[in-house]
This record gives C-alpha cells, sequence and structure tokens, in this order.
C-alpha cells in the first residue's frame, strides 16, 4: 500500500474541544430560549382564556387558533400594514445610513469625528428617552415643529399628528429610523475603509464616474454587510412594539395594530392566550424565513 493510499483512508479524527466549548452556550440558548418557544407553540394549540386560568388547564384545538387567525380580515391587513412599516423604514434607514456613511468618507477628519460622537451618542440614548423626546417634539400641546410651521405662515396650533395615521406612521418611523442610523452608518463606513484605494483610482484613471466606480466596485464589495444590516434591521423594525405603544399613550386605535401589538392585544386586552401565542409563532416563521434568506445569500456571496 502507498503513503497516498494510506493518507486516504485514513478516518478524519473528530476534535471534540470545538464541540465542548459551544455546548454551555448552547444548553444557555435552550434554557433560554427554546423552552418558551416549546411552551409558546403548545399554548397556541390551546383555547386559554380567563375560565381556563381559573380552572388551571387550557382546552387543546389543535390548529382551530392558527385557522380563525388566517380567515380573519383583520390580521390580513395587519400584517399587510407591518409589512409596509418595515420595509419602508428599512429601506430609509439604509439609504440615509449609507448616504451618511460615504459623506464621512469624504468629510474632514474633524468634522467627520464630531459626527462620529453624535452618533455613538444617538446610540447610547435609551429607547424610552429618544421616544419621548420626539413625542415633545410633536406634542398636542406644545410642539416645536408645529411653531416652526405656524412661523412659516400656517396656523397649526393644537394639531394631533396622530389622528391621521400616514403622518402618524411617518412620525414613529423617522424615531425607528433615527434609532437605526448609527449602527447602520458606522457599520458601512467600516466596510467603506476597507474597500481597496488602488481599484478605485484604477478605475477612475480608465474613465469611471462616481456612479460606476460605486456600480462595479465598491457596491459588489459590500453586499454582504448590505445583506446583513439588512436582515437585521428587517427583524429590528418587523417587532416594533414601544414606539406605537409608548406614542399612542398606550392606547393604541386598530388603525395603528402591527402584528406585535395585534398579539399583545389579543393576548393580554382580550385575555386570549391561545390566539395570541398563535399570532407570535406566525412571527417567528415570518422572521426566520427572512433571516434563512438573507443567511443563503451570504452563503452564495461566500461561495462565490
Amino acid at each position: 500500500m502507498s503513503i497516498g493510499q494510506s493518507n486516504i483512508s485514513r478516518p478524519r479524527k473528530i476534535k471534540p474541544w470545538p464541540y465542548l466549548l459551544v455546548t454551555p452556550s448552547l444548553v444557555a440558548l435552550g434554557l433560554i430560549l427554546g423552552y418558551p418557544i416549546i411552551k409558546l407553540f403548545s399554548l397556541s394549540l390551546e383555547r386559554y382564556g380567563l375560565s381556563e386560568i381559573i380552572a388551571g388547564k387550557g382546552v387543546f384545538v389543535g390548529l382551530g387558533n392558527f385557522i380563525e387567525i388566517f380567515t380573519d380580515k383583520e390580521f390580513w391587513t395587519i400584517l399587510e400594514r407591518t409589512l409596509f412599516f418595515t420595509f419602508g423604514m428599512v429601506a430609509v434607514s439604509m439609504i440615509v445610513g449609507a448616504w451618511l456613511a460615504h459623506l464621512m468618507l469624504n468629510m474632514h477628519s474633524k468634522i467627520r469625528n464630531v459626527l462620529n460622537l453624535v452618533l455613538i451618542l444617538v446610540w447610547a440614548m435609551p429607547q424610552l428617552v429618544s421616544i419621548s423626546v420626539w413625542r415633545w417634539l410633536f406634542s398636542f400641546e406644545f410642539s416645536i415643529i408645529t411653531e416652526i410651521i405656524n412661523n412659516l405662515g400656517f396656523n397649526m396650533d393644537k394639531h394631533n399628528y396622530f389622528v391621521n395615521t400616514v403622518s402618524g406612521f411617518l412620525i414613529i418611523g423617522g424615531c425607528v429610523a433615527w434609532g437605526a442610523l448609527p449602527f447602520i452608518t458606522i457599520s458601512i463606513y467600516a466596510a467603506l475603509t476597507q474597500v481597496p484605494q488602488d481599484l478605485i483610482e484604477a478605475a477612475e484613471i480608465d474613465g469611471a464616474n462616481p456612479r460606476q466606480v460605486f456600480q462595479n466596485i465598491i457596491f459588489p464589495m459590500l453586499l454582504p454587510v448590505y445583506v446583513i444590516l439588512i436582515s437585521l434591521s428587517t427583524i429590528w423594525d418587523f417587532q416594533v412594539f414601544s414606539h406605537i405603544w409608548i406614542f399612542l399613550d398606550s392606547r393604541p386605535s386598530a388603525d395603528y395594530y402591527t402584528i406585535a401589538i395585534y398579539a399583545f392585544q389579543k393576548s393580554f386586552g382580550l385575555s386570549e392566550y391561545g390566539k395570541g401565542a398563535a399570532i407570535s409563532i406566525v412571527m417567528i416563521i415570518a422572521l426566520i424565513g427572512v433571516t434563512g434568506y438573507y443567511m443563503r445569500q451570504m452563503m452564495k456571496m461566500g461561495d462565490e
């Protein structure tokens, strides 16, 4: 037997240390996330209301909760609203964040440091504080935005911006995008600094304009970063809850329901915990689908 043949036939030795090192993390994730998800799934298969809470046991209904949800027109309206809101906020935050990142690349170092400091301060601000500031900007009693509009010659005294759902969602979406901008901008800027300048200079010498440089050099190199940021932003924006809840004084009307608000109201507002759990399961499956899609794109780019 030759040396080459002996090397081929030799079984590959499995090293246990990598698996032992990740085992504590997997066990912790299983206890923190796995068990609650299993309980949530079992609850989604039951009718569990106030009477069942008193009795201490739910009534098994199988897929009845899911059938009721999927045959409810309100659910599809809320899902459509949630998707529109999510993709709108992802698009706005990604476009503005990429624009700011490219500006930072061409800024004077002192101005860039100031902008970096501002972004970090925005990022460090607690979510409750940032939402409260935005509420104050558009307050019914006193609003800086209303005062500016009044000074321009338009009478907007004591205008409630949340009566109209379009303006209301624009304000809420602006607050969501505001909180997401620091992470997106700094991430894209960090990726831009890793693009080889010799490639850009070579393209410019060959006569490429800025749009062609971005389209053919910068964007393909930054595509994995964009995919990660889009997937994370989609997950965050799809389950927005606190912004809507706080902006509308914990009493959002049905026109402001998103999937997260809808699940909460079904569970704790109407005491239909089984239906609320079923809606939550739908949210989890939807987010897993989005994450899986972007992960496949990342793997394809890695293979290429």
